[in-house]
């Protein structure tokens, strides 16, 4: 009964002794301290800021001083040197002390106000680890493997629980050294892992979780091995074009695609099993600046000899247009002309490819085209050959109608319109190819080839 009594006693007093400091700001000198219950100073007033005490089995509470932060105890001793940056880093130490643990099993990052270089102190602010790096993270992970975040010579890399380098400081970010460091904890990726990063030079390549090179560092920029690291294939890029490589770094797709995503997408081709000349992309071979087109190897499936070109539809089609001595038309699969380079756009050279796609009727449709030796205009089939020899001083489109076929042109000064033998069929009066178009639009819309007299019915009513 007195030993339970006794315990009441020490508990009770314990208790009142917890409450007994109070955080008091002093008027004078504006500095922080606290005091008992009889308004008296347990802790003089001696730091820039103070916080509440902490109530436990010990007791303590977190000041600052000098712009740093540290904890003294219920006596006012200080129990964790004020050398912490932040008053969370502070905290935890003297929640460490507060719960008993070895001074060693916790070690927090600390930069040096002297020489401004981070070390690693216990939670008495004691060095563990000298400082002698850059900058510094905090550890991850528990023993008998765990980690810090270390920066050297502007690269990061980790050390241990001893202070080793176990990890070579070669990241660029402290989140990849710490991604690496993960790896290393786990070790389940030891000969796959690999990450992007640069040398001394600003030249990337790929090392493994311990900040070895296992693909040397060549490359402009690259890409990740996917997401979780594993993929086969990344994206590099040499000499201002893309590529692909394997994780030994063999490439797959020679640097020769414009962006990052055309690579990714030739790469996509490989790994869908797609034949490898089953596919091409345009591109412009580097040395002479003309445009071509490659299979997702980056090998020329029809070599550069073209102003500009187009895609093949989806990649795979039987046509696609090409520019030509200012000029555009259509090549096939194999890179051979189907149509003659007589378009001035892109866009009538694709639909001139389009009629020989779909085997429409040679002449079904008909471009204006100028004569460049003559300067006259004239209309050509799909193949970009004349249908209607060029005299014309200038020519529009033909109103797709196919009975009523009619386009505005124009002869001796003055706008008409002609029919696909190129004879006006709407008498060139007209000063604007507008007028003509709506005299145009008029007559088309006509029946005719009807078996009957339009102009009798109408005489009729």
């Amino acid at each position: 009964m007195k030993k339970f009594l006794a315990a009441i006693c020490f508990v009770l007093a314990f208790g009142s002794m917890c409450q007994a400091q109070t955080l008091f700001q002093d008027e004078a000198t504006k500095l922080y301290g606290y005091k008992n219950p009889d308004g008296s100073w347990l802790v003089a007033p001696q730091y820039q800021y103070a916080y509440p005490f902490e109530k436990g089995r010990k007791i303590f509470a977190v000041v600052r001083l000098d712009q740093r932060y540290g904890c003294i105890d219920n006596r006012g001793e200080l129990i964790v040197r004020c050398i912490f940056l932040t008053k969370e880093e502070a905290l935890e130490c003297g929640r460490q002390w507060q719960t008993g643990d070895e001074p060693g099993m916790w070690l927090y990052p600390v930069k040096n106000p002297t020489d401004r270089k981070w070390g690693f102190v216990n939670y008495y602010g004691d060095w563990k680890f000298e400082p002698q790096f850059e900058d510094a993270g905090t550890f991850v992970g528990v023993e008998p493997k765990s980690f810090a975040p270390v920066k050297q010579n502007n690269r990061w890399g980790c050390i241990d629980r001893r202070g080793t380098m176990v990890i070579a400081p070669v990241f660029m970010e402290k989140e990849h050294a710490t991604e690496a460091g993960i790896q290393w904890i786990h070790g389940l990726h030891y000969d796959t892992w690999t990450y992007p990063t640069q040398n001394e030079r600003g030249r990337w390549g790929y090392v493994d979780y311990l900040g070895r090179w296992v693909v040397p560092a060549q490359f402009q920029d690259c890409g990740h091995f996917g997401e979780d690291r594993m993929f086969p294939y990344a994206q590099v890029k040499r000499s201002g074009r893309w590529g692909n490589i394997d994780r030994k770094g063999n490439e797959v797709s020679f640097c020769i695609f414009f962006s990052k995503e055309d690579a990714a997408y030739a790469l996509k081709q490989k790994i869908e099993g797609r034949d490898i000349k089953g596919w091409r992309l345009p591109v412009t071979e580097p040395a002479s600046g003309l445009w071509g087109w490659v299979d997702y190897a980056g090998e020329w499936a029809i070599q550069p000899k073209y102003q500009d070109v187009c895609h093949f539809p989806n990649d795979t089609g039987d046509f696609a247009a090409a520019k030509y001595n200012d000029f555009w038309g259509v090549v096939d699969y194999d890179g051979n002309t189907i149509t003659k380079h007589v378009f001035t756009l892109s866009s009538e050279a694709t639909r001139a490819g389009q009629e020989w796609d779909t085997r429409q009727e040679l002449g079904h449709w008909q471009y204006p085209i100028k004569n460049p030796q003559t300067g006259y205009w004239g209309y050509v089939n799909f193949k970009g050959e004349w249908s209607i020899i060029p005299h014309f001083q200038d020519a529009r489109t033909f109103i797709e109608t196919w009975n009523n076929r009619v386009a505005p042109a124009k002869k001796e000064g003055k706008w008409g319109g002609i029919d696909h033998t190129g004879q006006f069929v709407i008498q060139n009066i007209y000063e604007t190819s507008s007028d003509a178009y709506k005299a145009c639009r008029e007559w088309a819309s006509k029946t005719k080839f009807n078996g009957y007299n339009e102009t009798k019915v109408k005489q009729t009513y």
